[in-house]
């Protein structure tokens, strides 16, 4: 299943954060079920194939509180689910709190900042446009084969970018709620970097250039061919994009603007060799309002990140040669 999750998740870096804003559309219930017996979601029309994407549009509804969006994957009777169920004042700044689900369970929930949360929308806006207009050189530029994400000083604003936009984030422990407070963290990481520039290389957990099935997923990117139609599915208006190998299969990604939060639908590998895992990630449910938040208590303990930041870059400091 490797294959499915990495697509899902370069999916999500692309377009979770890179929609401009525009009005709710009429509100939908959002079932588009399946019955979890993995058949594809039905297309009921199709547009003019186009490589490149040509001009299209990737607005989405403004993020509101109440808007929700839940995911299953073929073979599995797990379901995630992302949602907006809270709005607060943080030290003046306005913010909303995002929650992640697993099973019918809060996992997490993140505050994070509009106003920042708007520059990422314009940041990655621009980013969606070079993946629409070309997926492979999309791909080799921002997720290069070395495993150096942060080569370059544009990654490393956006990176900044997203960390500022984050406040606080709520997880359970066992059954205790633990608040973690990102006071500070921003400026404190920055520095980090400044006096370790190869702090973040040292510390990556995930080296994809020493990863071989990531590197077949690389490569059979390169040697695929793209196309783009617009399609219809369960009512609404999509963009399919499909890139096909010669002898390995397809990988497909179905884009609605019409869903909230996230406008991924549908993600699927297809292998021409039924022996091949292949798989499909689909929206199991969405809705505009009745958004549940499932972290209304009290935490148990409050954490600053930032002091325990500070106790980690006085170790790497010790602990460096002469």
């Amino acid at each position: 299943m490797i294959k499915i999750t990495m697509m899902l998740a370069v999916l999500i870096a692309v377009f979770a954060f890179g929609c401009a804003d525009q009005g709710n559309p009429e509100p939908a219930d959002g079932t588009v079920e399946d019955g979890g017996n993995g058949e594809a979601v039905e297309n009921n029309g199709a547009g003019e194939s186009n490589a490149s994407g040509g001009d299209v549009s990737f607005e989405i509804a403004a993020p509101e509180v109440g808007q929700w969006i839940a995911y299953g994957l073929d073979g599995e009777d797990s379901e995630v689910k992302l949602s907006i169920v809270a709005e607060e004042d943080y030290q003046g700044v306005s913010c909303l709190w995002y929650q992640v689900e697993a099973d019918g369970e809060a996992v997490a929930q993140v505050l994070v900042d509009t106003s920042v949360l708007d520059e990422l929308i314009d940041v990655s806006g621009v980013y969606m446009e070079e993946f629409v207009a070309d997926p492979v050189a999309y791909m080799e530029e921002y997720m290069p084969e070395d495993g150096d994400f942060m080569s370059n000083d544009e990654s490393m604003e956006n990176m900044m970018l997203a960390l500022t936009a984050i406040k606080q984030v709520k997880v359970m422990q066992n059954t205790q709620l633990m608040l973690i407070d990102m006071a500070g963290v921003p400026e404190l990481v920055e520095q980090m970097i400044t006096e370790n520039p190869d702090m973040i290389e040292q510390n990556m957990e995930f080296d994809p250039s020493g990863d071989p099935e990531y590197q077949e997923f690389i490569a059979e990117l390169e040697e695929a061919e793209f196309s783009m139609e617009e399609v219809e599915v369960e009512g609404l208006n999509c963009y399919q994009y499909t890139a096909t190998h010669p002898e390995k299969g397809s990988i497909v990604a179905v884009i609605s603007t019409e869903l909230p939060i996230v406008p991924i639908m549908e993600a699927s590998v297809l292998p021409n060799d039924p022996a091949e895992d292949g798989g499909r990630v689909y929206v199991t449910g969405f809705g505009f309002d009745g958004a549940e938040n499932l972290m209304t208590g009290e935490p148990d303990q409050t954490i600053p990140l930032a002091m325990m930041l500070q106790g980690f870059a006085s170790q790497m400091q010790a602990s460096a040669p002469e």
